[in-house]
Parts: C-alpha cells; structure tokens; sequence
C-alpha cells in the first residue's frame, strides 16, 4: 500500500511541476521553467518537455545550436505537433536565422493550425515580389526602386 501512496504523490508532485512549467512558460519567465524543467525525472522527458526546455536554454542561456538539435529531436519523436516547430522557430529567430525559421513555420503549419505560428509570421511579414521581375531580388536598382516606391506608397 505505501509504494502505491508513494507514486500518486510522486505523480501529483510530477502533474503540478508540469502545471508551473506551463505557467511559467506562459509568462514568458523561462528562467524558473528552466529550473523546473532540469528538476523533472529522466521519465517525464517526453518531446513536449525537451522542446520547452530547448526554447528556455535559448532565451535564457543563448545555448541556440544545442537548443535547435534538441527541438529536432522532439519533432523526430514527434512529428505531428506544430508547436515543436514553434519552438524551433522562435530558437531559429533569436539565433538570427529568419529565412530558416520561417521555412520551420511553415512546415509546422502544415501540421496543424497554430496561433503562435501565425502570429509570429504574421509579424515578421510578407516579402513583396520585386519591382523589376527580370532582375533579381539583391539587385541594386531593384533594391532601391522598392524603397522608393513603398515610400511614396506606390506599392
């Protein structure tokens, strides 16, 4: 009777650092859900919790290629989540790496619908074609004949 006590405190103990990781991460406080996440049992590592402790160790810590290799293996464990792609995009995002991220977005959304996704793509914005087709994008005159008419609200 007592091993059987034992576990529903350690399960309860277990549900309600899982409820603070939560919280903790809604609050944007990744520091304490860092601590909280390095607390858990090798048991309770599944790819929800090594992806939210990728994202702290890259806001917190600036770890971003260990974070982006860990938010790879939650998302090869499992696949079908889009807020693992999420969390590597926001990883991808703080590294400086935004045309990744966004590509990371993407595949996400493929998988699910996910407000993060599209409010952070929304808020990056969308890239308008050149003004001069025939020229490529980094162009200078392209570059600049862009600037120009977004200025005058031509485009």
């Amino acid at each position: 009777m007592s091993s059987e006590q034992g576990n529903t405190t350690d399960d309860a103990t277990l549900k309600s650092r899982l409820e603070l990781i939560a919280e903790s991460m809604d609050r944007r406080d990744f520091s304490a859900a860092l601590k909280e996440i390095i607390q858990l049992p090798a048991i309770a590592r599944n790819p929800m919790i090594i992806s939210a402790q990728a994202l702290c160790m890259a806001e917190v810590h600036k770890e971003f290629k260990s974070a982006v290799n860990m938010c790879h293996e939650a998302i090869k464990k499992d696949p079908k989540n889009p807020e693992h792609y999420y969390r590597q995009g926001r990883i991808l995002i703080l590294s400086g790496r935004k045309k990744d991220s966004i590509w990371v977005f993407r595949m996400g959304l493929r998988h699910g619908r996910h407000k993060g996704i599209i409010d952070t793509l929304g808020s990056l914005g969308i890239r308008r074609p050149p003004p001069l087709d025939f020229l490529s994008r980094s162009n200078p005159f392209n570059k600049y004949l862009g600037k120009l008419l977004t200025k005058f609200n031509l485009r």
